[in-house]
């Protein structure tokens, strides 16, 4: 009998333990404070007209016991922002419980309408958190930007202007006879299928201030430096006259292809990087260029075929690492009628031979770094003139993608002083003609350069 008592009384213990802890089970704490797993939620510049990107964060309640959120709102009535809680959509969340050493998600979207303006606007929030009647708050914070939304399958002549980014989410062609004109500062942001079709005339009219960019309409973080993003610019045989000047081009499938009937394309101070194919490709066309950084494609960064070359002052850079890469940086296939000069360059990557021509005659090579081969620089031996083979350009950081030269380059004054004075500017608009002797690459070593 004593031993059933006994048990009744564990018994009793244990539903009046497990009613205080109903009872007692939620945390009062006046001075709790949950746990956020960010301090402010940034999104990266979003464009205004189109779907927001939805971004998320965990609220963590590092109690024993569970907690009551007794409301969940925006800070601001008017607020641009969205949220959604346990896959409800609402202005205002009351009475939403997180269970002990438990966790809850919140989602938050922002309102991208047009704000009718042509500078990016910062668009900030709080989300506040009342527990315990204790307010907490997470930061919500974007640059929105207007832009304008070319959607015309072709287009006749036009200016494009630094004031508002423009948006080309599909292949847009420029009539034949048309002329595109870009003005210092336009910046172009393609979508996944976005691009340039050229049968008039592009003419990319940038300053070392503000130069013209083309780029992935991707602007997170993620996506910094990923090539194939957008198609590219496509130069066609009717296409004559075509000049891109103080420009960057990245992230895309190809740079610039010109598929010509013997035009001109003339390229001077641009940066061309991260293409999965070509970063220049040329096919029976004339290219005039100097000052270029062509850094990392998954095939040629500089491909000719049938065309006149005129290459000044350049670095060439590939070290393609997202898969194989099966050819040169350089790849010239010309026929013995074209006349074609290189000077006051590097062509330099991972490759033993990064320059492969399939015909010398009338191919001179004058004062360029280039990372060839024994065997291909006797075959080649007519063209070479005042050329340094195989001693690494030294560059300031390629991993902090940073191709100037470091004060131990082979580079420092070694090019060709003619060459020098025609181009006495370079890609940082450094004097190349304030020392005895230009160097070879697009940038001019300086003693103070960071």
């Amino acid at each position: 009998m004593r031993n059933i008592l006994y048990l009744l009384f564990c018994l009793s213990c244990v539903l009046a333990t497990y009613s205080c802890d109903n009872d007692d089970g939620l945390n009062t704490d006046p001075n709790f404070r949950v746990s956020f797993s960010v301090d402010t939620l940034k999104f990266d510049t979003l464009f205004t007209g189109l779907i927001s990107t939805t971004k998320q964060f965990k609220v963590y309640n590092k109690s024993s016991k569970k907690i009551n959120l007794q409301e969940i709102y925006l800070q601001d009535e008017n607020s641009p922002y969205r949220l959604n809680v346990n896959g409800t959509a609402e202005e205002r969340f009351e009475n939403v419980e997180i269970g002990a050493n438990d966790s809850l998600f919140v989602f938050v979207e922002v309102d991208l309408r047009p704000k009718d303006t042509d500078e990016a606007v910062l668009l900030e929030d709080i989300l506040v958190f009342n527990v315990n009647n204790n307010l907490q708050g997470v930061i919500l914070s974007t640059w929105s930007q207007d832009v304008v939304l070319v959607e015309e399958d072709v287009v006749d002549s036009q200016n494009w202007t630094g004031k508002r980014p423009y948006l080309l989410n599909k292949q847009i062609s420029i009539f034949e006879n048309a002329e595109l004109i870009l003005e210092e500062g336009t910046t172009v942001y393609f979508g996944k299928n976005g691009g340039l079709d050229i049968h008039g005339t592009i003419k990319a009219e940038g300053s070392f201030e503000k130069p013209v960019y083309f780029g992935s309409s991707r602007l997170e973080e993620l996506y910094k430096n990923v090539p194939g993003q957008w198609n590219g610019i496509h130069i066609h045989e009717s296409s004559k006259s075509n000049r891109l000047s103080h420009f960057i081009l990245e992230d895309g499938i190809n740079g610039i292809q010109y598929t010509g009937n013997n035009g001109d394309l003339q390229l001077a101070y641009g940066i061309i990087r991260n293409f999965t194919e070509n970063g220049i490709a040329i096919t029976n066309a004339n290219l005039q260029a100097h000052d270029l950084l062509l850094v990392n494609c998954g095939d040629e960064c500089l491909k000719v075929e049938d065309g006149e070359l005129n290459l000044f002052q350049s670095t060439l850079y590939n070290a393609w690492n997202f898969d194989i890469r099966t050819v040169p940086n350089v790849q010239i296939a010309n026929s013995s009628t074209y006349n074609s000069n290189i000077a006051n360059c590097i062509i330099w990557g991972t490759h033993s031979d990064e320059f492969v021509v399939s015909n010398t005659s009338g191919l001179k090579v004058e004062n360029t770094l280039l990372k060839l081969s024994k065997s291909l620089q006797d075959e080649y031996a007519s063209i070479f003139s005042d050329c340094i083979f195989n001693e690494n350009p030294e560059f300031t950081s390629i991993e902090e993608k940073n191709y100037t030269l470091s004060e131990t380059s082979p580079c420092i004054n070694t090019g060709k002083l003619e060459i020098g004075i025609e181009y006495p500017n370079d890609l940082l608009n450094n004097s190349r003609t304030a020392d005895s002797t230009p160097d070879m690459g697009a940038f001019e070593f300086k003693d103070s350069q960071e």
